[in-house]
């Protein structure tokens, strides 16, 4: 796990807490090149779980629903560790070696790439997607391939989509 190299005292990437101790929006680098944001979850966010930032500073589970016109200024995180619904707690935007929630079969530096499952918060085979699911700046690095949710490592260097995102 990457360590905090920004000033910020008490900041804790691998726990969430009832009360907001840093202010929605906070990033902090890290020493691998890691950038995470302070988010407050408004649902519960599993540990690899794909994760929608609002402008606000609120973080939920990205669903392909999301991927489909409307509102812009939305970034993708992915959740190292679990933050339950209504708590606060650190997404990664970059980093490597980073858990992040898959479902069937995604290989390891694949050309094929990965998509937005329709499956909330989870990265599957980008030939399984529909169009404009496709998930840019995450490279697995460790394959994954159960029907079921598993979790993989990747390099994440800030996900996006092919579609604006929606509210």
């Amino acid at each position: 796990m990457a360590t905090i190299t920004s000033s910020l005292i008490g900041a804790n990437l691998n726990s969430s807490d009832a009360t907001a101790l840093f202010a929605l929006g906070t990033v902090v680098n890290t020493t691998d090149g890691g950038v995470y944001q302070y988010v407050e979850a408004t649902s519960t966010l599993i540990t690899g779980a794909l994760v929608l930032i609002k402008p606000t500073g609120t973080g939920k589970v990205l669903t392909t629903a999301q991927l489909t016109g409307g509102s812009q200024g939305q970034l993708i995180a992915v959740a190292q560790a679990q933050i339950n619904q209504s708590e606060f707690g650190w997404v990664a935007m970059r980093g490597q070696n980073l858990y992040i929630l898959c479902t069937g079969t995604v290989t390891a530096l694949a050309s094929g790439g990965a998509a937005f499952s329709t499956n909330s918060g989870r990265l599957q085979n980008a030939a399984a997607c529909g169009v404009g699911s496709t998930a840019f700046g995450i490279w697995v690095t460790t394959s994954a391939s159960v029907a079921a949710a598993s979790v993989a490592r990747a390099t994440l260097t800030f996900p996006h989509s092919t579609q604006v995102i929606a509210g």
